[in-house]
């Protein structure tokens, strides 16, 4: 007779919790129905609010960020608790690409949905392409931010590798144009190669949509 497959246990689930907890590339926190923190490690307190998890635990999401954030984060968390269904948070946060993996969990002492949020930057992980893809409508553009629409549009372009020529004719803008937008964008960043701006709008995962979501700081009174 095949053993079926076990269930954590006790001793499995602290080290899993611990492994979360101290993991120094990931962040792992804990969120309640009502976007009450239950638990935060210092990689994601230190991602979104740049302070210590004692700073965090215990507070709202409307505690601690501007409104249409905690707002937007709030109405995805109850989509979840109706769905069941994990979901991928697609967000720009002080001009780094950031994914927050987002699993409902039921509490064992209520039976309430509390959520898991796995939080790392760069692309989502492999393995959760089964997921649904959530991009946020805010973005946090921290040093890019002193770019205009247009300068964020051409820098995004400039990311996928086109030419001065291509992008212009993609933005029915002259090349002098473009040149000058590009011009500027160096001057803005501090950056004049081609190849630094590419890896700046890479960071930021920058494409050509983004340059049109409403800007926002991360922190509450940003």
């Amino acid at each position: 007779m095949t053993a079926g497959p076990q269930e954590s246990t006790p001793t499995q689930h602290d080290a899993i919790w611990e492994a979360l907890a101290q993991n120094p590339a990931v962040g792992f926190s804990v969120v309640d129905l009502q976007g009450v923190v239950l638990f935060t490690n210092p990689k994601a307190a230190e991602m979104f609010l740049g302070g210590k998890p004692a700073d965090v635990i215990g507070k709202s999401l409307y505690d601690l960020f501007p409104p249409e954030w905690a707002s937007e984060r709030m109405s995805i968390l109850q989509t979840i608790a109706k769905t069941g269904q994990p979901v991928v948070i697609r967000h720009i946060r002080r001009g780094v690409q950031v994914q927050s993996i987002i699993t409902p969990t039921e509490c064992p002492d209520t039976s309430e949905t509390n959520f898991l949020v796995l939080t790392h930057e760069g692309e989502h992980a492999p393995g959760h392409d089964e997921y649904k893809i959530i991009e946020s409508k805010l973005a946090d553009f921290g040093p890019l931010d002193v770019l205009t629409r247009r300068e964020l549009e051409v820098l995004s372009l400039i990311k996928h590798g086109m030419t001065l020529d291509e992008i212009a004719k993609l933005l029915h803008r002259s090349r002098k144009t473009i040149d000058n937008h590009r011009t500027s964008i160096a001057k803005k960043l501090g950056e004049s190669s081609r190849v630094r701006l590419a890896q700046i709008a890479e960071q930021a995962g920058l494409e050509l949509d983004d340059a049109s979501l409403e800007r926002i700081g991360t922190r509450k009174g940003d």
